[in-house]
């Protein structure tokens, strides 16, 4: 064989070779269809808003149990399009049970877990996040992961913490890892990518009017920021209102989920519109705000420096029971009462009569009350007399003839009586 046919050969080789590249590296860059991302939050929310404005869609449909979504992907840079599974579980508590159909063994790696809160009800948030991240971590202990996959996941999570602090700071020095857990970072580290987002932002101008103060909203932000770092998750203040931030979490879990480019810092300054990224902050960070808190004690529990908001009781009339020998003695000075007083003479309606009564019958319908006896009875002694005075005659009898009726006696001839 000749050089030349040799150096053919080669060049074959080196072109084969490269076209295998082009295609590994293809195959890689192909957006995967397969991962999930799971909403976890009490009931008006904004769980279901949210995702509806993350699809870019206008009108927002509310299900019941879980429901299912999709987020339309698509890879400008290689023309790949992708799905992104959307699972949101209802706020109801007593559903937490189907957690399992969203969150399982198969999907476990791929699943992006988002925590959400609402700022409409500020004394809410944390006992609604301190519930649902327990839940998930039941949720997650009873699933059939075992322990050298559990801590492969745990470490997936300590290196995205550490490559972002690597970005931040490139003084940052790997071997701080064991440091990072020690400050408070990923304490409770779930094997998950977790990101908190806090919605309806736009509420704390009627916050205001109620007298929240700038203390109240850096106490608030200190609370969710050293939430978010025992899991080392990302923190959001989001208003779909206002279109606040939401377009930067739509960026944000593409970088996260599909490794798409993001290089927004972290943004503490406005109140309404807070992003803290995976793996920036750190205690010292949250002590900062501290300084501006005068009347609020920053180590406070939350529900003594954010209170439920006073309510007046509604005054409902409530029936109670009542002693049986209670009730009947009560009922018994009523009687008393009423044989005591007065009665008031029952006027009665005239009756119009097809027969005309006699007035010894009128006076026995209408009794006369107790004040009128004398009266009444003065007309009755007048009307029997006026009874007894006319003369009856009465007729003379004839005897009965053979066919048995009888004859009736005339009357005797009387001047008076007209004929």
């Amino acid at each position: 064989m000749n050089s030349s046919t040799q150096v053919d050969v080669e060049n074959d080789a080196n072109h084969w070779n490269n076209l295998l590249l082009d295609v590994q590296n293809k195959s890689r860059k192909k957006l995967p269809e397969n991962k999930n991302v799971l909403l976890l939050g009490d009931s008006k929310s904004g769980k279901t808003t949210l995702v509806t404005k993350l699809q870019g869609l206008k009108d927002s449909k509310q299900g019941w149990g879980m429901e299912y979504g999709y987020i339309q992907v698509r890879d400008d840079s290689t023309d790949e399009n992708a799905q992104l599974n959307v699972w949101t579980l209802d706020g109801d508590r007593s559903l937490k049970y189907l957690m399992k159909f969203a969150l399982n063994e198969q999907h476990f790696e791929d699943t992006t877990i988002v925590l959400v809160a609402s700022l409409k009800h500020p004394w809410k948030i944390m006992e609604s996040l301190e519930y649902w991240s327990a839940r998930l971590q039941d949720h997650i202990d009873s699933l059939n992961l075992g322990m050298e996959q559990t801590q492969n996941l745990r470490d997936k999570c300590v290196d995205r913490i550490i490559d972002y602090t690597l970005l931040d700071d490139p003084s940052y020095e790997s071997s701080t890892k064991v440091r990072l857990l020690n400050d408070g970072v990923l304490s409770k580290n779930l094997g998950l990518d977790v990101i908190v987002v806090i919605t309806m932002t736009d509420c704390i101008k009627n916050l205001e009017i109620d007298n929240y103060s700038e203390e109240h909203f850096d106490y608030i932000q200190c609370v969710l920021r050293k939430f978010c770092l025992q899991f080392g998750a990302a923190l959001f203040y989001v208003s779909v209102m206002e279109d606040k931030n939401c377009d930067l979490l739509y960026k944000y879990l593409m970088h996260r989920i599909y490794r798409f480019p993001f290089k927004t810092p972290a943004l503490i300054v406005e109140k309404d519109s807070v992003f803290v990224p995976s793996g920036w902050d750190s205690l010292k960070k949250i002590e900062v705000l501290y300084e501006n808190m005068q009347k609020i004690n920053p180590e406070s529990h939350y529900s003594d420096a954010i209170p439920y908001p006073y309510e007046k009781p509604h005054k409902e009339h409530e029936l109670q029971d009542e002693e049986e020998q209670a009730f009947l003695a009560r009922q018994l000075v009523l009687l008393n009462q009423n044989l005591t007083q007065p009665q008031t003479p029952v006027v009665r309606k005239s009756i119009e009569l097809t027969k005309p009564l006699s007035a010894n019958k009128r006076i026995s319908d209408n009794p006369p009350p107790s004040s009128e006896r004398a009266l009444a009875s003065f007309f009755n002694a007048l009307l029997q007399k006026k009874q007894e005075s006319p003369t009856v005659r009465t007729p003379s009898k004839k005897p009965v003839d053979n066919t048995g009726s009888p004859e009736l006696s005339q009357i005797d001839d009387d001047p008076s009586t007209p004929k």
